[in-house]
């Protein structure tokens, strides 16, 4: 009888054991998905902010290539006024 009694005892035991390891594996796989959630939408925000930078990186670069043909055209307007002693008409300023 007393076999018994141990025996339900130490089933107990290894039954809570098991119960409580569940308990702390599901809590730590539900703060993993939180923290997946979190990590994908931050890199969706982070992926929209690159498009958009992408997109002003190209609109300042073709603005770089405006300005730099235009300072060339003042460049090649001033060697000629230095050459010929007039000032040519000059372009307008871009935009």
């Amino acid at each position: 009888m007393v076999r018994i009694g141990i025996g339900v005892v130490m089933l107990a035991l290894i039954g809570y054991v098991a119960f409580r390891w569940y308990q702390q594996e599901r809590a730590e796989i539900d703060h993993q998905s939180v923290e997946i959630s979190q990590m994908n939408d931050q890199m969706g925000k982070l992926h929209s902010e690159n498009e958009r930078l992408k997109a002003e990186l190209a609109r300042v670069q073709e603005e770089e290539g405006k300005l730099a043909t235009a300072n060339q055209m003042l460049r090649k307007a001033l060697e000629e006024a230095k050459l010929t002693g007039k000032v040519p008409a000059l372009p307008f300023p871009p935009k």
